[in-house]
């Protein structure tokens, strides 16, 4: 009782963010199954989609992971069911979405917080290379498009929208989408409450502990001085964290700027896996279902630890 009680106020927070965005995706992805709006929306993301052979929506799509990953998500999902997209589209949809989703959290997450605590040299440094991480991503899932996807038929595609568009006003179309919305909102809400809090309950007992006691060895492997250890193994919850706790060991010349940088891969590659138990997958089961989920957590965290564990070998190999 007492470890529900300690979780509780994390969940209700993931519950907050996350519930209003799957919503605000559903929305969009009935919106434009019938109207033109969100395609025009996309228009940004639209060489990036091509590159990719994908359809109008998935440059929509992209377009959101700007503002709003999970509800981006959403979107790709309700694509799929209504027809518009397949299971193809949406995997390589995923991988793609690493490029905006990138540069969103480095303006608005990542860049204060490394630059404050690392220095705008060291920091830069950093955040050049996940953005080159996210980057490598979004090219394996270009690649794979172009391989998989045929090319799509844009004309035919916007002519279909426009046709969709002649007889029913925007105020009809918003009041329908809204209540079709509503029953799609509520079977994800279903899956994802409860898979989430039974994963946050898992993650809070000692089987992670005794995950982190076994990693230790590896890490001092690495040769990275006992400092750099305590904040690989308190960052693997937390990106955040682990880069505030390293600024403070940096500016006391307790590591190099190399060690510093090579320290925040490490911990990234660790991270991934916490964050797919802890929040891709079961968001992922909850948005897009068992199967399809599944394929896109792991397509998507084995191209992420691929790519991460390149860029900590050319780090290594350069320090």
């Amino acid at each position: 009782m007492q470890l529900i009680l300690d979780v509780l106020p994390d969940i209700l927070k993931l519950w907050k963010n996350v519930l209003p965005s799957i919503f605000v995706g559903c929305f969009l992805g009935n919106l434009f199954h019938n109207t033109v709006f969100l395609h025009r929306l996309g228009r940004g993301m639209h060489p990036l989609a091509r590159l990719g052979h994908l359809p109008a929506g998935c440059a929509t799509s992209l377009t959101l992971c700007l503002v709003d990953r999970i509800a981006a998500y959403t979107m790709l999902a309700e694509l799929k069911n209504t027809g518009v997209i397949r299971a193809r589209e949406v995997v390589v949809s995923y991988l793609v979405s690493a490029l905006p989703t990138g540069l969103y959290f480095t303006i608005f997450f990542f860049s204060p917080a490394v630059i404050a605590s690392l220095g705008c040299r060291t920091g830069a440094i950093y955040l050049g290379i996940y953005l080159g991480i996210n980057l490598m991503i979004s090219a394996v899932g270009l690649l794979l498009g172009r391989l998989l996807l045929p090319r799509p038929d844009r004309t035919q595609e916007w002519l279909d929208q426009s046709r969709e568009t002649v007889h029913t006003s925007w105020r009809d179309k918003l009041i329908a989408e809204a209540r079709r919305t509503i029953p799609s909102f509520c079977r994800l809400a279903v899956v994802f409450i409860p898979v989430t809090f039974l994963i946050s309950i898992l993650l809070h007992t000692e089987l992670v502990h005794q995950i982190l006691r076994q990693i230790d060895p590896i890490l001092r492997c690495l040769g990275l001085p006992g400092p750099v250890l305590f904040v690989i193994t308190t960052g693997v919850m937390s990106m955040i964290v682990a880069i505030g706790t390293l600024g403070p060991i940096l500016q006391a010349g307790l590591v190099t700027p190399a060690e510093a940088v090579t320290a925040l891969l490490v911990t990234s590659v660790l991270h991934y896996l916490y964050e797919f138990w802890s929040g891709g997958l079961p968001t992922n089961i909850s948005i897009f279902g068992p199967k399809l989920g599944g394929k896109v957590s792991l397509a998507a965290l084995l191209v992420r630890e691929c790519a991460t564990c390149l860029a900590l070998g050319l780090m290594v190999l350069l320090h």
